[in-house]
């Protein structure tokens, strides 16, 4: 800012992480700084800035990129799908009875980030290979209501194949003009374990 910039701040979702606030009450004390909660996670908010630096290309002003990156916010559909309960439990976020049950029956939880917050919007049951078959067709099978400028194919440390069939599945589903595979970072990784895959990208309307 002291050499006449605006900056345009993404921070992760403010119902998982204090950044927001803190990064409010910074800016307050600045002139052309705007921050935008994202109500996502690392590649749910990646998203955006892509989208962001895209109306930055094509002129738009601070002022709009924020409003229009701001209406995108509730159409980012940001999931995955954990292998194992095993890192949850250990990080205090499932109970030893969830764990097990979930083990003795092979479920795969797959987490939605929805409104800032990560729910478990379905239980899959099979071998992790399959089951990421069957998620991934029912997130991209219908593309009628998804912007197919990108999607994010983000892993957890997956087996190189898995992640390949993964990313070539999602381009055979629907006429993505962009597939990128990235690695998810310390934190969603030590949380979730090795095996966690997602798919992401933005929808034409709200999810």
């Amino acid at each position: 800012t002291d050499e006449g910039k605006t900056v345009i701040h993404f921070t992760i979702s403010s119902d998982m992480s204090s950044t927001y606030n803190n990064a409010c009450i910074a800016a307050s004390e600045l002139e052309n700084v705007y921050v935008i909660d994202t109500k996502n996670l690392s590649t749910g908010g990646g998203l955006l800035v892509v989208a962001a630096a895209e109306m930055l290309n094509e002129g738009l002003s601070a002022d709009e990129i924020v409003k229009k990156v701001t209406e995108l916010v509730p159409c980012v559909d940001a999931s995955f799908v954990i292998d194992s309960l095993e890192y949850l439990y250990k990080g205090g976020r499932c109970s030893a009875l969830a764990m097990l049950g979930a083990n003795l029956l092979k479920l795969k939880p797959c987490i939605q980030v929805k409104n800032g917050k990560m729910d478990v919007s379905k239980k899959y049951r099979g071998k992790f290979g399959d089951v990421l078959k069957q998620y991934i067709t029912e997130k991209a099978g219908d593309y009628s209501d998804i912007d197919l400028d990108r999607v994010f194919i983000t892993h957890a440390g997956c087996d190189p194949d898995i992640v390949k069939n993964a990313a070539e599945l999602a381009k055979t589903l629907a006429p993505f003009k962009e597939v990128f595979v990235t690695r998810a970072g310390c934190t969603i990784s030590s949380h979730c374990g090795a095996n966690t895959l997602g798919i992401l990208f933005i929808r034409k309307s709200p999810i």
